[in-house]
């Protein structure tokens, strides 16, 4: 049976879409200790995938897949698996950080019913933000005009300063969690989309931006590089609270699971101290020694 595609908003059949790219779970299963997936919100059962719903057709699907690949190739597994930090990218990032952002969009909004709760000018900001989103991504305009986006790579944190209280989970938050969520504050609105070692965050509404243009995308050709990156103050209030729900979240797991968890990890020492979630467990300890265990 065929329903409408939410991108071509033509009647196809759909495939089932990916809001995270499916190559992140891929490399989340393979780089951890226990080769499995967990949602925080359902921490007790071990997951095969992230999350994905029946959304696009196939033809859009592939538009999608062509900016993922390259994505992957050229600067996720460069950055993350060999350590390769200054990234030369070219239109192909403009177009996957929109890709990003547009699904993000869609699935908070199909998950908040449309925000129906929300003030008019939230809900025609995004709407607009919609519009705009898909139709640079199917190529019918070249611009993104206000509608921007921004990639901050979230290397490990080795010595930060007190005055931040950091979570003791901020290393591993940064460099293994994935989200997706819609921001607002005043009248400044982002869609935040967290991968493994790197945050996109595309404008709404901001009035912050002019602040922000080392992290802006470009969309023709440029670099992408850790740096002092500015973006806005309470958006690093939002991620330690993330951090937080995530430990809080964590702590809740059965003894059962707990326990195949460990069982798993001590029957694989190798595997497990190869591990990049192993890896960033120490780049916590590092700082906060025993107290990431409590």
């Amino acid at each position: 049976m065929n329903h409408i595609c939410a991108l071509c908003h033509e009647s196809k059949e759909l495939k089932e879409s990916h809001f995270i790219p499916k190559f992140v779970g891929k490399w989340l299963k393979k780089t951890s200790a226990t080769g499995y997936l967990r949602n925080v919100d359902n921490i007790n059962k071990r997951q095969q995938n992230v999350i994905k719903e029946y959304l696009l057709c196939s033809d859009c699907e592939l538009l999608f897949s062509s900016w993922e690949k390259q994505f992957s190739e050229k600067m996720f597994i460069p950055f993350l698996d060999q350590k390769n930090y200054v990234i030369e990218y070219k239109d192909w990032l403009a177009k996957f950080c929109a890709s990003l952002s547009w699904r993000t969009l869609i699935y908070i909004r199909n998950k908040n019913s449309n925000f129906e709760n929300e003030s008019e000018y939230f809900i025609n900001q995004i709407d607009l933000a919609e519009l705009n989103l898909r139709n640079f991504i199917l190529g019918k305009q070249d611009n993104l005009y206000k509608y921007e986006q921004h990639i901050f790579p979230l290397s490990e944190i080795d010595t930060p300063p007190k005055s931040l209280n950091l979570p003791s989970n901020i290393n591993r938050y940064f460099l293994r969690s994935i989200g997706v969520d819609v921001l607002q504050g005043d009248n400044d609105i982002y869609t935040f989309t967290k991968l493994p070692t790197f945050l996109i965050l595309g404008i709404v509404n901001s009035n912050f931006s002019s602040k922000m243009r080392a992290s802006r995308v470009s969309l023709k050709q440029g670099i992408c590089k850790p740096s002092n990156l500015v973006m806005p103050e309470y958006l690093l209030g939002y991620m330690k609270n993330k951090a937080l729900e995530i430990q809080e979240k964590r702590r809740s797991m059965s003894n059962d699971q707990q326990e195949k968890v460990e069982k798993m990890a001590l029957d694989n020492l190798d595997k497990t101290a190869d591990s990049k979630s192993f890896e960033a467990i120490m780049h916590d300890y590092n700082i906060f020694g025993d107290a990431i265990f409590k």
